[in-house]
């Protein structure tokens, strides 16, 4: 009896929007989802086809060269850092491939472009009713020591969650908002220059404020596992 399995695993990476410019207006970045595919019969005596940790040890060496860092710094992307080419470069990197391998896939977490969900109250969280979209965007945190992973210039698709004492107008300043960050090197705009999270989100509710929208909360979401919730001063 065959079947297939899939381990996913995820990268923050920048690249070049233009792949003939290299100036700091020319990146941008994302979150990669990678989908490593295997596939093969049961094993009778254990129950599975492969060990999951036997898939992350044969991607974890590739996995190091594409995480944190900028995709068009790598030779062979240089020109073309769509999926597709990322899809290809790593089915190379994997050779030989084991019995097993059947694959892998690689995609964009969320749509590009802007849209927006109202999101309801998680009380575990103590959040309120808000609006969610995604950006994607460029950024190092050059503050860091050396050998960090975030001093390198990498990017992420981030989630941002905004909750409001009224909804009038809401919409449009996220828009906005979006309009500002999505697509660009954060560290070029100003009060961004350090772009952790914590001060994605400050920037945000600056920025709401300005606009006269008054702000309960905002979520920054960098990576699956990683958030900030900022509550103003």
């Amino acid at each position: 009896m065959k079947a297939q399995i899939v381990k996913t695993i995820y990268i923050e990476a920048a690249r070049r929007i233009d792949p003939s410019h290299t100036g700091d207006t020319n990146y941008t970045g994302n979150s990669y989802r990678i989908d490593l595919f295997a596939e093969g019969e049961i094993d009778a005596s254990i129950g599975w086809v492969i060990d999951y940790a036997d898939m992350k040890h044969l991607f974890e060496p590739v996995r190091r060269q594409l995480d944190h860092c900028c995709l068009s710094d790598i030779p062979s992307l240089k020109e073309d850092t769509s999926p597709e080419a990322i899809e290809a470069w790593i089915r190379e990197k994997l050779r030989p491939w084991p019995a097993w391998f059947a694959g892998v896939r690689v995609s964009l977490p969320v749509p590009q472009g802007f849209s927006h969900v109202w999101l309801v109250p998680c009380e575990g969280l103590g959040l309120p009713e808000r609006l969610a979209f995604s950006f994607s965007a460029a950024q190092s945190l050059p503050q860091l020591p050396k050998g960090h992973p975030c001093r390198e210039l990498h990017g992420h698709t981030y989630q941002v969650e905004i909750a409001a004492k009224n909804h009038e107008g809401m919409e449009a300043a996220c828009a906005e908002v979006f309009s500002r960050l999505d697509n660009t090197y954060l560290n070029c705009l100003p009060g961004l220059e350090q772009a952790t999270a914590e001060r994605i989100a400050a920037w945000i509710w600056k920025f709401l404020m300005e606009k006269k929208i008054a702000p309960k909360v905002v979520a920054v979401q960098e990576t699956p596992n990683n958030r900030c919730h900022y509550r103003g001063e």
